[in-house]
């Protein structure tokens, strides 16, 4: 009676090239259109914080002339 051996064939794992491939296939934006998304993205987290801001302080305020705190 002979035993053979049968190999497991493992499936390849390419992970770097296929991360390479996927990169190849992203539509990059331009340096322009970078830099308006970066100020867009700056201009409205000023805003927002400005309006916690005063949000928070008309409610200090508000609290103080009530003389809840």
């Amino acid at each position: 009676m002979k035993i053979t051996k049968f190999k497991i064939k493992k499936e390849k794992k390419f992970y770097f090239r296929k991360f390479i491939k996927e990169i190849k296939r992203v539509r990059w934006p331009s340096g322009r259109k970078s830099w308006v998304s970066f100020f867009q993205v700056i201009i409205f987290s000023a805003i927002f914080v400005a309006i916690v801001i005063l949000i928070a302080t008309l409610f200090s305020l508000l609290w103080g002339k009530t003389g809840v705190s």
